[in-house]
């Protein structure tokens, strides 16, 4: 995004500018600053903006927007530079004027994304959100990505209480909107699963438009939803009934799609688990709807990029293979994920790790899972964090609990074999990575 600061005075409902100077991109880190940049200047929990104005102009920024008067500087005052930071992408997004789709859910949103980005962008230039970049600071800074040229904006929201989404629908105005599921998650500030639900609810708010809303008809709130959405244009998925997307065929790896409008077309799926197969089905359906062709559904669909550390298969040591969940975890992606590792040829291990932010009921959740996998025939786990003894002793034989990382990693190189297939899924703070990288290093 380029401009001058007088053209931001009207998005921003201010008459403060004290210059028009030019500037070309627009950033919120003294340290990453371009030459040109217009600075935002961000108070955070942690760190406030106001403190690295100096930094900025040495690092070659342009102008400011700032909370209070700095002198002899180009600059916009604003009662609050995050609130700016939204209002100034809502205007860029219109001023270029692509289509804009919101994802928002509690799993599979960033893989949906990525899935409809991919899609579409065999139709039309697509931009998507820039990596996980989908709360109040992160979807306006994957706004800023746009250029005159795309047509398309595919947008993850995140939420951690309610009204969050209701902010960023607000900023991004989208078009099309799905929400892909409810559960536990973030409860040390949700509290409750209805608060997340209420939450997740305001994509679907009225903003004097009609949407085109993606459900899930198989899902256990798609009749809760669909009530609320009775303003709007219901398009449905589902795997077991007739919708207006939907599966009516699977044989071997190849699963037929058939569409409200009489269309069906084949897809080359080798992992057809549930959650999978709804997260393509909703892609399938966001970008048919925004206008792409079955064909260019079959080639994004072929040249997708999975998402690392969201299910993607490594090979590991000693031949054997590493599926990398180390991005983020919570009790029901915990479970597909053991799904879809019990699916696969080979002996099944869990490297487990602590699931962030689950309340009072957290050893409960973690517990469940342990429950889950030795139900499911995981035959071994290998245990960091929190909870680790409650876990193994749910578990009981073949599980081991470590102190550290590098404890765990130590113990479980030696004795890896060709046929294991390793499944390594934690909260993010856990730095999981750090495991996958130790079992992927393969000398030759």
């Amino acid at each position: 995004m380029k401009g001058l600061l007088s053209q931001l005075e009207n998005a921003l409902g201010v008459l403060s500018a004290n210059s028009d100077m030019e500037f070309n991109g627009i950033s919120i880190d003294s340290r990453n600053i371009k030459k040109g940049n217009l600075f935002v200047a961000i108070r955070g929990k942690n760190f406030d903006g106001h403190d690295y104005i100096g930094d900025a102009f040495k690092n070659g920024a342009s102008a400011l927007i700032t909370e209070r008067k700095f002198k002899d500087v180009p600059q916009i005052i604003v009662k609050n530079t995050e609130t700016s930071l939204g209002q100034i992408a809502s205007h860029y997004l219109n001023l270029i004027g692509p289509l804009s789709i919101g994802i928002t859910g509690t799993n599979g949103k960033t893989s949906v994304t990525s899935l409809i980005g991919s899609m579409l962008n065999e139709y039309k230039p697509t931009i998507t959100s820039h990596g996980n970049y989908n709360n109040q600071i992160g979807l306006p800074l994957s706004i800023f990505k746009l250029k005159n040229h795309h047509k398309f904006c595919i947008l993850e929201m995140g939420a951690s209480k309610v009204g969050d989404i209701n902010y960023l629908a607000n900023i991004a105005l989208p078009k099309i909107v799905t929400l892909l599921n409810v559960s536990p998650a973030h409860l040390d500030s949700f509290k409750t699963i209805d608060n997340i639900l209420t939450c997740k609810e305001e994509i679907f708010v009225n903003q004097s438009y009609k949407k085109i809303v993606i459900l899930n008809k198989d899902d256990k709130y798609f009749s809760r939803w669909e009530k609320i959405c009775e303003q709007h244009i219901l398009k449905t998925i589902s795997q077991s009934q007739i919708a207006d997307y939907y599966i009516s065929n699977k044989r071997d790896n190849i699963v037929t799609i058939s569409t409200s409008k009489n269309e069906t077309f084949d897809l080359d799926v080798k992992d057809q688990q549930k959650y999978l197969l709804d997260n393509i089905l909703t892609s399938i359906a966001c970008s048919m709807e925004a206008g792409a062709s079955s064909q260019h559904i079959i080639d994004g669909y072929k040249n997708r990029i999975d998402v690392d550390g969201r299910f993607s298969i490594k090979k590991g040591v000693n031949g054997s293979t590493i599926i990398d969940s180390s991005y983020n975890a919570n009790p029901a992606s915990f479970e597909s994920s053991i799904d879809s590792l019990i699916s696969m040829n080979g002996r099944p291990w869990i490297i487990l790790g602590d699931m962030g932010e689950l309340g009072n009921n957290s050893e409960q959740y973690h517990c469940q899972i342990a429950k889950y996998a030795k139900e499911k025939g995981i035959e071994k786990i290998f245990i960091t964090g929190k909870y680790q003894s409650s876990i193994a002793n749910v578990f009981g034989k073949n599980a081991f609990s470590f102190e550290t990382i590098p404890e765990l990693t130590t113990f479980v190189l030696p004795i890896i074999k060709e046929d294991v297939n390793i499944l390594i899924k934690a909260s993010r703070f856990m730095r999981f990575e750090t495991i996958v990288d130790a079992l992927t290093k393969i000398k030759y």
